[in-house]
C-alpha cells in the first residue's frame, strides 16, 4: 500500500510499571506484533519513541519527538514530518490484536478530502489506531503551540471520516483496538490470546 505506518512508543508504562513495550504475549514482544503486522503491508515502519536505546534491531526506522513532553501528539506530529507518505496509519505500541486487514480497510477509507480516517469504538473515536494525512501536520502545531495536547484537539482544524465499528467486525471488531495499560489489561490480553489459538 502507498502509506507508512508509524508506532508510538514514547509513554512511560507509569501504570503498567515496565516498558509494557517489551512484554511478551505468545513469546512475542508487543512492539514486535505490532511491526510484524503493519510491515506485512506498508511499506515503511516508523518508530517514535524518545527512549531510542531499548529498541535496537527492530525492523523499524526509529526516530524521537520533535517537540518532545506533548504527549502522544507529539509522536504523531514526529512520525508524519518523518514520513515520505502523504497517507499514514498511526498505532499504539500496546495494542496486541491490531491486524492487518484492518489497517488496509482504514486506509482504504481516506478519500481525497479526508485528513483523517478514525474508527469509533463504544461510542469514542480511536485517535491511536487510525490514518492521517501529512496534512494534519499544521494543525498538530497549531495545538501544540496553544499548549492544548489532548490527542484529538486539532481535530476540529481537520476533515475527519469516522469509521463505526459495525463496519469493522468482519475484521474483529473492538479487539483490534484493545490496549496495555496495566497488569490487568495484560493478563485479559494473555487470556485473548490463548482463546484465539
Amino acid at each position: 500500500m502507498d502509506a507508512a505506518g508509524i508506532i508510538l512508543a514514547g509513554g512511560k508504562s507509569s501504570r503498567f510499571q515496565g516498558n509494557k513495550a517489551l512484554a511478551k504475549i505468545a513469546s512475542q514482544r508487543l512492539i514486535d506484533r505490532v511491526i510484524g503486522e503493519l510491515a506485512s503491508v506498508l511499506p515503511r515502519v516508523i518508530l517514535v519513541t524518545n527512549t531510542p536505546d531499548e529498541y535496537r534491531n527492530l525492523e523499524a526506522e526509529v526516530v524521537m519527538d520533535i517537540l518532545p513532553g506533548r504527549g502522544p501528539l507529539a509522536g504523531i506530529h514526529a512520525g508524519l514530518i518523518t514520513s515520505p507518505f502523504d497517507l499514514n496509519f498511526i498505532a499504539a505500541c500496546d495494542m496486541p490484536f491490531i491486524n492487518r486487514e484492518i489497517v488496509c480497510y482504514l486506509i482504504n477509507q481516506a478519500t481525497a478530502s479526508d485528513d483523517a480516517v478514525v474508527p469509533v469504538i463504544k461510542g469514542y473515536p480511536e485517535p491511536l489506531a487510525a490514518v492521517y494525512r501529512r496534512t494534519c501536520i499544521k494543525a498538530i502545531e497549531d495545538v501544540i503551540i496553544a499548549k492544548n495536547f489532548q490527542v484529538k484537539s486539532f481535530y476540529p482544524s481537520i476533515q475527519v471520516r469516522y469509521i463505526p465499528e459495525k463496519e469493522l467486525m468482519e475484521f474483529g471488531g473492538g479487539k483490534n483496538f484493545f490496549n496495555v495499560n496495566t497488569r490487568e489489561d495484560f493478563r485479559i490480553a494473555q487470556h485473548i490470546e490463548g482463546k484465539n489459538k
